[in-house]
Order: C-alpha cells, then structure tokens, then sequence
C-alpha cells in the first residue's frame, strides 16, 4: 500500500510517498520515516521509546498512532506549536 505524506517540519520540507504493509497504523509510518531521515527526524518529532511529539493529520482529519492507514490516504505530518 502507498501512502502520500506532506513534512512541514523546520529544516524538512517535503512530499513523498512512502511504500507500507497493509493495515500498517500511524506508528508505522513514523517509524519507517525515522529510519529514512534518522537523527534530523528524530530531533523533531521524538521516537517510539520516549514518544513521539508531532500531531498527524490522515485526510484532513487528526488521527492518533494507533490509526490503520489505508492505501492511498494523504498524510500531514504537524509539531505543535506554544507561544506565550
């Protein structure tokens, strides 16, 4: 299944289509997007073993980690932003 993703993240700033297995969640993605950028990435959103820090958008509508992708679904990957 391919799945297309907008980075809006600082430094990235991309659009790609990443290759999943089928019913793969949000974790997923994020996992295999951190082993495609690596650290630059990681500084950014966070990882699996403290959490990630990013919102992610499937369709236009907020969805969690745990949220089964399907194939073709348009993803935005969002860092929250404080202001004070």
């Amino acid at each position: 299944m391919k799945v297309k993703v907008k980075l809006r993240l600082l430094k990235i700033n991309d659009e790609l289509t990443v290759e999943l297995e089928e019913s793969s969640t949000v974790k997923s993605l994020l996992d295999k997007l951190l082993s495609m950028y690596g650290e630059d990435l990681r500084r950014l959103v966070g990882s699996p073993e403290k959490g990630f820090r990013v919102m992610v958008m499937a369709n236009g509508q907020m969805v969690k980690y745990d949220h089964r992708l399907k194939d073709n679904d348009e993803l935005s990957l969002i860092l929250p932003v404080a202001g004070g």
